[in-house]
C-alpha cells in the first residue's frame, strides 16, 4: 500500500512538501501535541469518499481538517493555487468562525499550547471554563517539555534567520513564561518571532481591551444599572470610554472600586497591532473593526470611514465579534464595519453610498443573506464570461462565506461554481477539495 502522504496527495491532487509528507507518514500518528488539538486525522479518514470530519457549507471550501479538539473545532489547512498546502486556520464549530494561525503546523500547535494559559473568562470561543480540568495547565506544560514535542517544534520553526538552537532557546523562555503564568509575555514572544502572528495579534488586542474589563463583564452589573446587557452594556465593555459618567459613578459605588483602579483599556496598543495586521492581509474583519474604531474614538471620522470602507467585504465569519465584543452593533447592517460606516455618511461620497455591495447588505434582515449571495454569484458569473477565473473563484467563495446562507442546500450551486472556476484556473487541488465538500453536502 502507498504511503499515507501519497494516498492524500493523489486523492486531492496535492504537491506535498517534505514537511507535510513527514506529517502524514509519521508525525500525525506519533506526535503528542501539548495543547487541546490532539486528534490527528489518518489517511484513511482524509481519503474517504465523503470524510465525516468535513462540515460542508460551514468549513471554508478550500480547506481540509487536519487536527481536531474535543470541542468540535479543527485546525484546517488551505490548498493554494500551486496545489501546495499553505495557511492553517483555526475553525470554530460554533458558527463557522475562523482565524489564521500561520503557515506551518508547528506554529499552529505552539499557539494552541500557549492558548491554554489564556486567563479564564477569555476562552469565549474555545470551551467553557468548567470543562477544563484543575490540573490542565500542568499537564500541558508537562507535554510541552517532552523531548519529542520540543524537538519537533524546533525543527518545524527553524528558519534561515533563526536555526534549531536559536528556536530551542526561545522555546525555553516561552516555557518559563507559561510556568510563571505570564501569558502576555508568552504572546509577545510569539509575536516578536512572527509565529502565528495574526492569531497572536488578535490575542494581544483582546488582552489590551477586554482583559482589563473582565471584572465588569457581569450581567448583574447591567441589572444594577437598569440597562440592557446587549447592546448597551456590551458596547460599554467594548469601549469603557462610551459609558456615561453617571453610570460609571454608580458602578464605582456599587462595586466599591477606587477611582484610581478604574480599568484602563490600551487602545494605542490595539491600534498599532490592528494596523500591522492590515498591512499584512486584507481578509480578517476584526482588524478593520478595531482599527476603524480607534480612529473613530480619536475624533478622526474621515480616516475611520476609509478603514471601515476597506473592510466592508471582509467575511463576517472572520470578525471574532464575541472576543472583541463588537457584537453590540445594529444587526440591521450585518457587520460592525458597515454599521459604523453608515453612521459616518458625512465622510462617504455619494457614489460610495450607492455601492451595489452596500445596497445588497442593507436589505431587510430576512432578505440580506440571499441578496448578498446573489450579488456575489452575479459578479462571479460576469468574471467567468470574461475568463477571469481567479476573480470569479473569489466571488463564488464570498457568495457562500461572506455572510453565509439560510439553508445548506444553497451551498450546492456555490460549490459547483467554485469547482468550475478552479478547474478553469488550473487549480487542481482546490477543485478536488471543493468536489469533496460537495460530495459531503450531497450525502447529508
Amino acid at each position: 500500500m502507498d504511503q499515507p502522504s501519497k494516498q492524500i496527495a493523489d486523492r486531492y491532487r496535492l504537491q506535498l512538501s517534505d514537511v507535510w509528507r513527514q506529517w502524514f507518514d509519521t508525525d500525525a500518528a506519533d506526535l503528542r501535541p501539548a495543547g487541546m488539538f490532539r486528534i490527528s486525522l489518518s489517511a484513511a479518514q482524509l481519503t474517504a469518499e465523503q470524510p465525516t470530519e468535513i462540515w460542508p457549507g460551514f468549513m471554508l471550501p478550500d480547506t481540509l481538517p487536519i487536527i481536531g479538539n474535543e470541542y468540535g473545532d479543527w485546525l484546517c489547512v488551505r490548498a493554494m493555487p500551486d496545489d501546495r498546502l499553505g495557511e492553517l486556520v483555526h475553525w470554530y464549530h460554533g458558527g463557522g468562525d475562523w482565524i489564521p494561525i500561520g503557515n506551518r503546523l508547528a506554529e499552529a500547535l505552539l499557539h494552541d499550547t500557549v492558548d491554554q494559559f489564556r486567563p479564564i473568562g477569555g476562552q469565549m470561543l474555545r470551551g467553557a471554563a468548567e470543562t477544563v480540568a484543575p490540573n490542565h495547565c500542568d499537564e500541558v506544560l508537562s507535554r510541552t517539555v517532552e523531548d519529542s514535542f520540543l524537538n519537533w517544534l524546533c525543527e518545524g520553526l527553524a528558519s534561515e534567520i533563526c536555526g534549531v538552537s536559536g528556536v530551542a532557546t526561545r522555546l525555553g523562555s516561552l516555557v518559563e513564561h507559561l510556568r510563571n503564568n505570564h501569558h502576555q509575555a508568552a504572546l509577545r514572544l510569539l509575536y516578536e518571532n512572527a509565529w502565528s502572528i495574526d492569531a497572536v495579534a488578535c490575542d494581544l488586542i483582546e488582552d489590551a481591551l477586554q482583559r482589563p474589563v473582565s471584572k465588569l463583564a457581569d450581567p448583574k452589573i447591567a441589572e444594577l444599572l437598569e440597562v440592557d446587557w446587549s447592546p448597551d452594556f456590551v458596547r460599554w465593555l467594548f469601549d469603557l470610554g462610551t459609558m456615561p459618567e453617571e453610570h460609571r459613578r454608580r458602578v464605582v459605588e456599587q462595586l466599591s472600586i477606587e477611582t484610581s483602579a478604574w480599568p484602563n483599556q490600551d487602545w494605542m496598543t490595539a491600534e498599532e497591532i490592528a494596523g500591522g495586521v492590515l498591512r499584512r492581509r486584507s481578509d480578517v474583519g476584526w482588524a478593520y473593526d478595531i482599527a476603524g474604531w480607534c480612529r473613530q474614538r480619536a475624533g478622526d471620522p474621515a480616516v475611520a470611514a476609509k478603514i471601515y470602507w476597506s473592510g466592508r467585504m471582509a467575511s463576517s465569519f472572520s470578525d471574532q465579534a464575541v472576543r472583541m465584543r463588537t457584537h453590540w452593533f445594529d444587526q440591521r447592517h450585518g457587520k460592525f464595519s458597515i454599521a459604523q460606516l453608515l453612521s459616518l455618511t458625512d465622510h462617504i461620497t455619494s457614489a460610495d453610498q450607492q455601492d451595489p455591495y452596500l445596497s445588497a447588505v442593507r436589505q431587510p434582515t430576512e432578505k440580506r443573506l440571499r441578496s448578498v449571495r446573489e450579488y456575489w454569484q452575479a459578479l462571479g458569473r460576469q468574471k467567468m464570461r470574461q475568463d477571469a477565473h481567479a476573480e470569479a473563484y473569489a466571488c463564488f467563495y464570498r457568495a457562500g462565506w461572506d455572510m453565509g446562507a439560510h439553508r445548506l442546500s444553497e451551498y450546492r450551486p456555490i460549490l459547483e461554481s467554485l469547482i468550475e472556476c478552479a478547474h478553469a484556473a488550473g487549480w487542481s487541488a482546490r477543485a478536488a477539495i471543493a468536489e469533496t465538500h460537495l460530495a459531503c453536502l450531497q450525502q447529508r
